[in-house]
């Protein structure tokens, strides 16, 4: 459409307010569109709502039903603590990091499939750089750095991203070293999501645990408390932030060059 219009994507990010790299992202399929963006656009092209109706469309097909309430939950969140003792968690990954992690999966994923999942982590991220993001809290397992997702050059790049995001106000970044012995958590990754509490509503804060195909959100919350405290028990073991960017920092310098 914006093409029969004989507009560039400069000129068409221009007329929706946004970046010229948002508009390409996304039509080259390395960014979901958000509800906003299609607004924007039926508004710019006078395209009478296409987008808008379009966008059900996208979300239906573009996110797993189970992990589409996590992807709702993130963006109303006001706090997200996670804990990963494999992977890098996926608000904190780079491109190239996401596609060797998304590959690995087996029985193997079709090259589309695989191209959709990380354009949704690309899209998930892009909630860290809005104008109020939640606040972020990460910790993860040394072993984490030590995997390597692709070679050295993606994780070279994936720790200079991680030490990048941790100098952002509202990012922490914590290492759990080997050095510690076993974790109070014993490799089980969980998420948990805190919101802001408002006059007229008192939401609750929950707690996300993904399996390999399936996903389990618990609501209960003397049972979310397990999760907080364990979290709670992690956080103090762990390096803080300034020893944990120093160790991302040698393996980067040392590990990936």
């Amino acid at each position: 459409m914006r093409t029969k219009l004989g507009m560039t994507q400069e000129e068409l990010a221009e007329a929706a307010g946004f970046a010229p790299s948002t508009i390409a992202a996304i039509e080259t399929c390395r960014l979901l569109p958000s509800e906003e963006l299609a607004q924007h656009i039926d508004k710019s092209l006078q395209s009478d709502g296409h987008f808008v109706r379009l966008q059900e469309l996208v979300e239906r097909t573009s996110v797993l039903p189970w992990f589409r309430d996590l992807v709702k939950t993130e963006q109303e969140a006001a706090s997200i603590q996670t804990y990963e003792s494999y992977v890098v968690p996926g608000l904190l990954q780079t491109e190239d990091y996401a596609r060797n992690a998304v590959s690995a999966t087996r029985p193997r994923l079709p090259d589309d499939d695989v191209q959709r999942a990380v354009t949704l982590r690309m899209t998930r991220r892009g909630l860290l750089d809005q104008d109020d993001p939640p606040r972020l809290w990460a910790i993860i397992d040394e072993s984490v750095l030590r995997r390597q997702a692709g070679g050295k050059k993606v994780m070279k790049a994936q720790c200079d991203h991680l030490l990048k995001m941790g100098q952002l106000p509202h990012i922490a970044i914590q290492v759990f070293p080997n050095s510690k012995g076993p974790a109070c958590a014993y490799g089980n990754n969980f998420v948990i999501l805190n919101f802001n509490s408002t006059s007229k509503r008192r939401r609750a804060p929950m707690a996300y645990l993904e399996d390999l195909r399936t996903a389990r959100y618990i609501r209960e919350q003397d049972e979310v408390s397990v999760y907080a405290t364990v979290f709670d028990y992690l956080r103090s073991s762990a390096l803080d932030d300034l020893q944990s960017a120093d160790l991302i920092r040698g393996y980067r310098d040392e590990r990936y060059v």
